[in-house]
């Protein structure tokens, strides 16, 4: 398995993780799942020269983005 394939199948498995950590109410940990997956798949696509290759990289960095930023303002007010 080359680089790429492992960041790939990282990248995979943080955006399986997270929906999984958000389907059982795990917010935080989705958040981060999905934050992290994001990070993978825009430095996936810094690096690519096949132009959908990089629009499938930057199409789910932007939808883990969203989804985290959806969860974020969904949040509780810390009370206090």
């Amino acid at each position: 398995m080359t680089r790429i394939q492992k960041l790939q199948w990282y990248a995979g498995q943080l955006m399986n993780d997270a929906a999984a950590a958000e389907k059982a109410g795990a917010t935080e940990t989705a958040i981060k799942s999905y934050l992290n997956a994001s990070d993978i798949l825009l430095l996936l696509s810094k690096n690519e020269q096949n132009y959908l290759a990089w629009k499938s990289y930057t199409d789910r960095a932007e939808y883990c983005h969203k989804k985290a930023r959806s969860m974020i303002a969904q949040r509780p007010e810390p009370s206090g």
